[in-house]
């Protein structure tokens, strides 16, 4: 299914054999989907991780789970994304000295925290 990009599989560390039988995260591979899957309004969050997870490996970027309380991605092994929308903070990637926040319903970025729309120019 990964293959037919129907699905995109993310692991925590794609170092170890044992990682790769197991995902932590599995994504439909692109918002869209969702959306057409769906018998309902899927949930922004999901669609909002799934668009995020689509651009960036599309563009070629290595996409791992960061892991709970950790932000949502790292990002070619070094980068921690969290992403939600215009109102999330830096709580989860605090402690993380290259941590960004992909926002939602912002135009331009601040600081740390980048629009979301922006990751669809790296397709």
């Amino acid at each position: 299914m990964e293959e037919a990009n129907l699905i995109r599989r993310v692991f925590t560390n794609l170092m170890t054999v044992t990682d790769l039988q197991k995902p932590d995260k599995i994504y439909l591979d692109n918002p869209n989907l969702l959306y057409t899957l769906s018998l309902e309004k899927p949930e922004i969050g999901t669609v909002r991780e799934t668009f995020f997870a689509n651009q960036l490996a599309s563009a070629g970027h290595k996409v791992e789970y960061a892991g709970y309380k950790k932000g949502d991605f790292r990002i070619d092994g070094d980068i921690v994304i969290e992403v939600g929308g215009q109102d999330k903070g830096f709580s989860q990637v605090a402690n993380h000295e290259n941590a960004y926040v992909a926002a939602d319903d912002i135009e331009s970025a601040y600081m740390r925290k980048i629009p979301l729309w922006a990751f669809g120019f790296l397709y």
